[in-house]
């Protein structure tokens, strides 16, 4: 009885390590390649400027769109466009204004000539241009940034965080983390005032299959 469940154990271990290389392939399965389309309520759009040198001051868009080409194969013939809503910036002022204050800053900055003008230019749009590989999980992705009327070329850091089937939506989903800094003035905003110059931008985002 003993040989017999000595045995036993040692074909359980011999099972289990052999699913072992398995299972961690089917966690690193490749997402297949094709159009992707943004899961917003996992999506994230900040940006942060230095504050009269002092504190890194943030706020971001809540409404923006991003649509993915993905050729896991070769990420060089991935291509991304984006959309982003300037009417829809948010800031943290209408938790923290002075007691007694009524200003809406969030629209100062949506509406206001000197800051994002949303009447005259109410759509802000990036389309890719080249993306390049860097290591295993990042790369760089150059595109046009058309902001106030403004097209010039900006290159954002990008990591590919993973990939799994969401079996609630059955269909796959990707995620990425893109960082850069852009120089507001290139795209017409006036030198200087309380924020810096240099804008950094964080996007964090899962994308659905199409």
């Amino acid at each position: 009885m003993r040989s017999m469940l000595i045995a036993l154990s040692s074909l359980t271990m011999a099972a289990t390590m052999t699913a072992a290389p398995a299972l961690a392939q089917g966690t690193a399965t490749q997402a297949p390649a094709g159009e992707y389309v943004l899961d917003r309520p996992h999506a994230t759009l900040e940006w942060q400027g230095l504050h009269n040198g002092l504190s890194w001051y943030s706020a971001r868009f809540t409404n923006f769109d991003v649509k993915l080409t993905f050729d896991p194969t070769d990420v060089t013939k991935s291509r991304v466009t984006a959309t982003i809503d300037p009417k829809s910036v948010e800031t943290d002022y209408a938790r923290t204004r002075p007691a007694g204050s009524t200003t809406d800053f969030n629209n100062e900055l949506a509406t206001g000539e000197k800051f994002f003008n949303a009447g005259k230019f109410p759509a802000i749009t990036f389309t890719s241009t080249a993306v390049t590989k860097t290591g295993a999980n990042t790369g760089k992705m150059t595109g046009n940034l058309t902001f106030l009327g403004v097209t010039k070329p900006v290159t954002l850091d990008v990591t590919y965080i993973g990939n799994r089937n969401d079996p609630r939506a059955q269909k796959h989903k990707v995620g990425f983390q893109a960082v850069g800094t852009i120089n507001k003035t290139q795209w017409g905003m006036a030198a200087g005032g309380p924020i810096a110059d240099n804008i950094k931008i964080e996007i964090n985002a899962e994308l659905v299959q199409k």
